[in-house]
């Protein structure tokens, strides 16, 4: 993914707070952000203040240890050891063994090191090639033999592969082996691809689109858990949407290495499940310049419509129309030993042509005609501007200074949605500014601190072209297609985060004790505006409903502490390295004071600030151990145990937000009976009148709230979601350069929130059964009964009086997963690299409890099984003759899950229920439908899907500084057309890829040939 120094052994593939545009809100928000909760607002400046003068790294720290003897085997204290790399400002880092002859040089960069052991009365000794990868500590015993110290003997050999000092189960991905494998567009989630058991998005060279190829936070699952945490040096830069958002996206170029986290997480993370940081590059006492570049058209892509996809009615798949991506990296010294800087620019986007969707005729009717000479496309584009300067201020002190300032399009955004539907987001201002301290105090004290801002502002979200503000956005009900008009535009949308980090770390030969904070703070504000307040649903080209809505409104929410304290150890006891720590979580938001003018079908409204929503406290302990099997850093045997809180955001703030508690939409049936296409009714009116049903929801527009959340989930102690990980692993280095591992992980979730209410009983519900269609794609080819179905009274029709609570007061909700894992991690000196493995397990969720509609008892209980969740993952390189690198990537992944939802009519319903649906009120005449489930969850799947992408290399030295790396790329290769979406609704449209039928890309782009290169010095 990420370009930086040649020091990392990778190489031997090749051998064989800054101002920034959004400085404005962030003065701004801090009012708010202290305002609330006074004692609470002491509480963490008071904390702040007391970690931040001792204060060292929340990044994953790098380290070599070890253990040093003399000829007859016993331990040497007092010995010198110096770590020296071109990775280091200070150039060498320095520790001393301690009585047991131990030492621990800790907190080191990424890099390539060589190790220098002295001490009076013996010979010096001297370790070359060892590599450090980030969170990696490198276990190097030393046998010392006496001599002078004049007397020099030095050993270069292969790195460790085994770490027996950590617990955690990670991969770190390095730049220079991203610039080895065919990565495409190296964002994010390219990485997917490396890594068993992560399942996201399916990207082709960069087909995708960097939002999409780097993938959401929800979009990414790992053993049964979605959603993960994404880090840059160290700090969060998810942006404040939901849970966190995908909003800043880092510039490839400037990374030196990603560190993907999956198990034994340490106290100092609150990660639940998946998390992934940045490790940025930095300038040195070299000059470095870099000009690398991507590009592929339409004309270099395959057409992969297969005999299949036809059969389905699809005539046509996604194409590429260009991929393009090109940026220049320089750095070095602006003054030697003391200064250094690097600074980046840039440019890439693509376009692609959506299968089976058009531009509309017939804009601005009811009517949706396709124009199949103007298919839509998707169109996006990225620019960043990235500075960094590297500080030596004094021998111990280095001060960091980032700067990465975005102009981002997502001109058109792909799904399964006409183009005048769709809608234009300009990220702008949007960047990430940061300022980091270390200070290696001594050779035992190691300090570090850290601010940083996530800037994530797209303003405006403007309407396509030829757009009218009185054209009325339509949903085709039965396919869920979506035309005429976007179903709402936003402006402003911002949404910024803002973090600080501190610790400070003891290292001694036998402990590693480390403490420290990590605080962030978050603002959003989100405006809502709709054409015309209403939207209409046709049911097959025919009028059915009609939905209304409270807009325009301005939603503001603030999360006012994140807040995470930790201390932790590392024990060497022997063989036996000890982890453990605690950590205290601590999540405060709140919803600022809000005013709302009279809008369309709503009068004004105020609403007061809401405090404490939540205000959130936990204890979460960790604990592993890593045993040394035979002492010599070869076999490892693992095992860890820790509890973790869910990741979080605004999603509780804005559910408590009295702006999204009201009901600010509501549905109506609508009869068209003169077929004008308009709702000949009174829209204020709530009761049924003229062509329109009932108002679904009689609190529509009034400030009483509908759902509230109890004090058990909001406030307190162990009140938010959590989660057990339990991490059992092997690692063994067969040979030099070769390692294997293999692990059992398991993982159970608890404080599940639960939804009541309290305006029904499950008395208030009747039964009543439906007939699944006859289709020999249904199980056992259809026709059975579908029975567990409810339909709420016609009286409690539309009574809403919800409580969010704990869902242990109803019964037993469980989410249990069990995983198995094995992998290969290969590094030989001639260059040949392998690694990946395979990883398979089984999720099983129980909610088999009745709060209100006994219908939840329907498929209550659901097995993800191990079959589903199989994978394989490979990636490796091989030298060839001449100066040539042959590479790869290999994936086979489970295939799609896919379910069947059948829009019943309430003529099929009446029968068996005895009435109406409670929806049809009194109305003679009911078009009212029920969505019913016609599959079990997790028991029908579409065919596994392989993915395998090739890169043939040349490496030419020009000069004896410049080095050209010229790549050409076939991803897809052997054209694939696996199904990544499909259309879930049950009909004629049913399985239809989602590329023609629903959002998102529904068939593996084809295969497709790309030229890249990279010139460097």
């Amino acid at each position: 993914m990420f370009s930086g120094r040649r020091e990392h052994l990778e190489d031997t593939m090749i051998k064989g707070v800054c101002r920034h545009p959004g400085r404005r809100m962030a003065s701004a928000a801090w009012p708010h952000l202290m305002r609330a909760g006074g004692a609470d607002s002491a509480l963490m400046l008071a904390l702040a203040f007391l970690l931040m003068a001792p204060a060292a790294s929340a990044q994953q720290a790098s380290g070599i240890a070890g253990i040093v003897r003399d000829s007859s085997g016993a331990v040497l204290p007092g010995v010198t050891v110096e770590a020296a790399s071109p990775a280091l400002i200070e150039k060498v880092r320095t520790a001393v063994t301690d009585t047991e002859g131990r030492y621990n040089l800790a907190d080191m960069r990424p890099g390539a090191y060589t190790v220098t052991f002295t001490l009076a009365g013996f010979s010096t000794f001297r370790r070359e090639g060892i590599a450090l990868t980030a969170g990696f500590t490198a276990t190097v015993n030393v046998d010392m033999q006496v001599g002078s110290l004049e007397e020099t003997i030095t050993v270069t050999g292969a790195s460790p592969l085994v770490d027996t000092q950590n617990v955690r189960r990670q991969l770190v991905v390095s730049s220079d082996l991203l610039d080895a494998l065919p990565t495409g567009s190296k964002a994010l989630g390219t990485l997917i691809t490396l890594t068993p058991g992560l399942t996201g998005v399916a990207d082709v060279g960069g087909s995708l689109g960097a939002y999409r190829a780097q993938g959401t936070p929800q979009s990414v699952q790992f053993h049964g858990r979605t959603g993960m945490k994404v880090n840059f040096d160290g700090m969060g830069i998810l942006n404040m949407v939901g849970d966190g958002n995908t909003g800043y996206i880092m510039n490839a170029l400037v990374v030196e290495e990603m560190v993907l986290e999956s198990g034994g997480v340490s106290a100092e993370s609150a990660a639940s499940g998946f998390a992934a940081n940045g490790i940025p590059r930095e300038g040195s006492n070299a000059f470095s310049f870099s000009f690398s570049g991507v590009y592929s058209t339409e004309g270099l892509q395959s057409d992969n419509l297969s005999d299949e996809l036809i059969g389905r009615g699809v005539n046509t798949v996604d194409k590429v129309l260009r991929i393009y991506d090109g940026g220049i990296t320089v750095g070095g010294p602006v003054k030697k030993d003391r200064l250094w800087f690097l600074a980046s620019y840039r440019n890439w986007g693509n376009e692609n042509q959506i299968a089976g969707i058009y531009w509309n005729k017939t804009q601005g009717t009811p009517f949706y005609t396709p124009d199949l000479d103007r298919p839509a496309d998707r169109f996006e584009y990225f620019r960043s501007w990235v500075g960094r300067l590297t500080w030596q201020a004094s021998s111990n002190n280095k001060i960091s200074f980032f700067a990465d300032t975005q102009n981002n399009c997502s001109c058109r955004r792909e799904g399964f949605i006409a183009p005048e539907a769709q809608a234009s987001l300009r990220f702008k201002p949007q960047g990430l500014y940061q300022v980091t301290w270390n200070s290696p105090v001594t050779n035992k004290l190691l300090l570090e601190a850290g601010v940083g801002a996530t800037i994530s502002h797209w303003p405006t979200i403007l309407p396509q072209a030829g757009v009218r503000p009185t054209d009325i956005s339509i949903v085709e009900l039965s396919t869920g297609f979506r035309y005429n008009s976007a179903s709402s535009y936003n402006k402003p949308q911002d949404s910024d985060r803002y973090a600080q980090r501190a610790s400070i770390s003891y290292v001694t030969g036998s402990h590693a004790i480390k403490g420290g904070f990590q605080l962030e703070q978050g603002v959003s504000n989100v405006g809502t505006t709709r054409n015309g307040d209403i939207s209409y649903g046709l049911l097959n080209a025919v009028p059915n409903r009609i939905t209304l809505f409270a807009s325009p409104y301005l939603e503001q929410l603030r999360i006012k502490a994140d807040l995470g304290l930790y201390l932790q150890d590392q024990w060497k006891i022997r063989r036996l390295t000890l982890n453990y720590g605690v950590r205290y979580d601590y999540f405060n938001g709140y919803v600022p004071p809000q005013d709302i003018p009279q809008t369309r079908f709503v009068p004004a409204r105020s609403f007061a600030e809401v405090t404490h929503v939540p205000l959130w406290k936990d204890i979460n302990p960790r604990f592993g151990g890593s045993y040394d099997i035979h002492g010599d850093g070869r076999t490892a045997i693992k095992a860890s145990i820790g509890r973790y809180v869910s990741k979080s955001g605004i999603t509780t703030q804005r559910a408590n937000n009295p702006i999204t508690t009201s009901v600010n939409q509501v549905n109506r049936t609508w009869n068209d009976a003169n077929n004008n296409f308009l709702p000949d009714c009174e829209l204020i009116n709530p009761a049924a009148n003229g062509e329109c049903g009932a108002f679904s929801d009689l609190n529509f527009g009034r400030v009483n709230i509908t759902t509230r959340y109890d004090d058990d989930v909001l406030l307190g102690f162990a009140a938010r979601e959590s989660n057990w990980d339990l991490t059992t692993e092997v690692q063994h280095q067969l040979t030099s350069g070769i390692s294997v591992n293999g692990g059992y992980y398991r993982n159970w979730s608890g404080h599940f929130q639960a939804t009541d209410n309290l305006a029904v009983t499950p008395a208030d519900f009747s039964p009543f059964c439906i007939t699944a269609p006859t289709d020999s794609r249904l199980p056992g080819g259809g026709g059975y009964p579908v029975c567990g179905l409810y339909d709420v009274s016609v009286s409690k029709f539309g009574a809403a009086d919800n409580l969010v609570t704990q869902a242990s007061r109803f019964g037993k909700q469980t989410r249990v997963s069990n995983f198995f894992s094995a992998g290969v991690n290969t590094r030989l000196p001639s260059g040949m690299r392998l690694g990946g493995g395979f990883d398979t397990g089984q999720t099983v969720t129980d909610n088999c409890f009745v709060i209100d509609s006994p219908q939840q008892l329907l498929n209550c209980h659901q097995t993800f099984g191990f079959g589903a969740q199989a994978q394989v993952k490979l990636f490796g390189s091989y030298p060839l003759p001449k100066d040539f690198i042959v590479s790869g990537t290999f994936q086979n992944v489970g295939g799609l899950p896919y379910e069947a939802n059948y829009a019943v009519a309430n003529a099929a319903i009446a029968p068996s229920l005895g009435r109406n649906l409670s929806s049809c009120g009194s109305r003679p005449t009911c078009t009212a439908t029920v969505s019913v489930p016609l599959i079990t969850p997790f028991t029908q799947f579409e065919k596994r899907r392989t993915q395998f992408d090739v890169r043939l290399t040349k490496y030419m030295r020009l000069t004896d500084k410049l080095r050209l790396q010229a790549n050409l790329d076939l991803y897809n290769a052997f054209n694939a057309s696996s199904l990544l979406g499909v259309n879930f609704t049950y009909g004629s449209q049913w399985r239809v890829p989602a590329s023609s039928t629903a959002s998102g890309a529904g068939v593996l782009n084809g295969r497709l040939l790309q030229f890249s290169g990279k010139l460097s010095f």
